[in-house]
């Protein structure tokens, strides 16, 4: 009798796991994103959201409250400081979280949330890509080194840096092209450039106030042509070298005006060389034409699609998809850069 009771009892368990697996709630990125355009309407947009990611569950949905009676509240491991971003060539989002010690990757080819690092990494910010060779570099601000990561398995496959090198590293930023790795050494004020083995080549300005210096230099991106944009923080302005590190221009100032900085970090430069700086303090980012001119700024403060609270980090694929880290709102938001029509 007992034993019978058993089974019905786990036959009524089974039934209702069937039922509540169809009980799905929508996906993070299902949200309906039609109008989350800047600018908005009538204007022509420019810029359109696209989704955000932050758990598994932004994959497959979240439980059921049914899944939650029977079970309690599932601990679903979700980002906690999410920084450095990048994407890889397949759409796979690679997120550096300094809290866990390790890199988030949400991997769109398996549908599925994984994680690598954690046994090598105390507190990652910046993270590069070398899709030809598979190669996650990550720069750790806590044990000031540099690693070069497989990006499937995590396994080390270089270290970067002689020991005592670096002071704080943080954005970094990996030519393809010419196979060289970009590293703000942010408390030794400068860039440093290595060859893809991590051998160093030659670094880029000192701390000063001058053209080619740098107070606290926190992110680096490129552009199509090589060219160098760095976020020279402390001195609230973007610099621009060429591919050896020669000094080109500059724009931006402190400031708490549109147009100016007052806590940037990440930075990147679409297909068409606009210029995007994250600003923490603003609870934005901001688009800029090659030359310096504000030309669009998205974002606001709150906890909604394209709104944000402290976000940090950014990245622009060749898609011109561009990945923001929201950092305490928990998550990555993807928008979308839309080309003008020809």
């Amino acid at each position: 009798m007992i034993k019978r009771k058993y089974i019905l009892y786990s036959l009524i368990l089974i039934s209702l796991f069937c039922f509540v697996g169809c009980a799905q709630l929508p996906r993070v990125g299902t949200s309906d994103s039609s109008e989350l355009v800047w600018p908005p309407p009538p204007e022509v947009p420019r810029i359109k959201w696209l989704h955000q990611w932050s758990s598994k569950y932004d994959f497959s949905g979240g439980p059921s409250q049914l899944m939650n009676v029977l079970l309690g509240p599932e601990k679903v491991e979700k980002m906690l400081r999410p920084n450095g971003v990048v994407a890889d060539s397949t759409g796979n989002v690679y997120v550096a979280d300094s809290a866990f010690g390790k890199i988030f990757i949400f991997d769109i080819e398996k549908q599925a949330l994984r994680t690598i690092g954690k046994d090598n990494l105390a507190r990652p910010v910046g993270l590069a890509i070398d899709n030809k060779r598979g190669i996650i570099f990550a720069s750790d601000s806590k044990i000031d080194r540099v690693y070069g990561l497989d990006k499937n398995s995590g396994r080390v496959l270089m270290t970067i840096g002689t020991p005592g090198e670096f002071k704080n590293p943080a954005g970094m930023a990996y030519d393809e092209d010419r196979e060289r790795l970009y590293v703000c050494d942010a408390r030794n004020h400068m860039v440093k450039v290595f060859d893809k083995d991590g051998k160093p080549l030659f670094s880029i300005g000192k701390k000063g106030t001058g053209n080619g210096e740098f107070n606290v230099p926190a992110y680096v991106a490129l552009d199509k042509q090589g060219r160098v944009y760095v976020v020279d923080s402390f001195n609230g302005r973007v610099q621009v070298f060429d591919p050896d590190g020669n000094f080109i221009r500059k724009f931006g100032r402190l400031g708490d005006q549109s147009g100016q900085f007052s806590r940037p970090h990440g930075i990147g430069v679409d297909s068409e060389n606009h210029v995007y700086v994250v600003d923490a303090a603003f609870n934005n980012f901001q688009i800029f034409s090659e030359e310096g001119k504000l030309l669009l700024w998205v974002g606001r403060a709150g906890r909604k699609p394209g709104e944000f609270y402290l976000p940090t980090g950014m990245y622009i694929d060749k898609q011109d998809r561009i990945y923001v880290t929201d950092t305490f709102n928990y998550r990555v938001q993807v928008f979308q850069y839309l080309k003008e029509s020809k």
